[in-house]
């Protein structure tokens, strides 16, 4: 099995970084273990690369594309039975007044911008949010009802300890996307746990815990790729 990574994981664990990679034409089942999965970016490309040399691969670099998409994301996620609240994909401020009522939780549609989502209580507050991810109204934004708690957790290997129905959405989102680290915003209510989205980590917010965790996944991943081939 081959592990590309940009991390810095104990020492037990065979790496290669990713500029190796990229420059490389090494063959067999490839883990792409990047902090950030994000469009055009390191991760993408190493997932595309394996692709190109047939190589399977988690994640795909659909899938990457897929989850960075909040619409596709929460659109896939309901087929496979994830919870998820009704959505609005528009860039007119006009439709998301007539459809859906305040509070508002945003996210940007366009693939340039990662960094979680917006919350608007009022008008004014809507059109400011709507700028700000729409990038001046060049992209569309995806408009959910805010109806609950909003929570923002880390995904490793599809575990999350802090709740059991994060952890249960956090499992399933792994089981559909194949993402091994990210970061999940949800909704709570007193009845259910909705996924909203999807943001890549920053570095930084990679702990030692989960440098541990995903320690012990890679080796059991690599324990059932060597039992399959």
């Amino acid at each position: 099995m081959l592990v590309v990574s940009n991390l810095d994981l104990p020492k037990n664990v065979q790496t290669i970084k990713p500029a190796e990679f990229l420059a490389s034409q090494n063959k067999g089942f490839t883990l792409n273990l990047n902090n950030g999965y994000r469009y055009l970016k390191t991760g993408y490309y190493v997932s595309m690369h394996a692709e190109i040399l047939d190589n399977p691969v988690i994640p795909t670099s659909e899938n990457i594309i897929d989850v960075n998409r909040t619409p596709i994301l929460l659109l896939k996620a309901r087929k496979a039975g994830i919870p998820t609240l009704p959505n609005l994909t528009t860039s007119s401020v006009k439709q998301i007044l007539a459809e859906t009522k305040f509070p508002i939780v945003l996210f940007a549609v366009n693939p340039f911008m990662y960094d979680g989502y917006r919350i608007a209580k009022n008008r004014a507050a809507l059109y400011r949010a709507v700028k700000s991810l729409e990038m001046n109204y060049k992209f569309a934004v995806c408009a959910q009802p805010l109806i609950g708690e909003m929570l923002s957790f880390k995904s490793i290997f599809g575990k999350c300890a802090l709740d059991e129905n994060l952890g249960r959405i956090s499992e399933r989102v792994y089981q559909v996307f194949k993402i091994p680290m990210c970061k999940l915003h949800a909704q709570r209510t007193d009845k259910e746990t909705y996924l909203c989205g999807f943001q890549p980590l920053r570095k930084e917010e990679i702990l030692p815990d989960d440098l541990e965790l995903i320690s012990a996944e890679i080796s059991e991943m690599s324990r059932t790729v060597t039992m399959v081939g």
